[in-house]
């Protein structure tokens, strides 16, 4: 299952199988989030 968080705050889980169709279906409704990637190790 994969969490998505939509712009008018609600979080949805959505199955990987059906990921693809959910996400060109509801594009403008999808709150992007960026999160630092950690420090990589030598």
């Amino acid at each position: 299952m994969f969490t998505v968080k939509l712009k008018n705050g609600e979080t949805v889980q959505v199955p990987l199988e059906e990921l693809e169709e959910f996400l060109e279906k509801n594009r403008e409704q999808i709150q992007e989030q960026h999160k630092p990637m950690g420090k990589r190790r030598t």
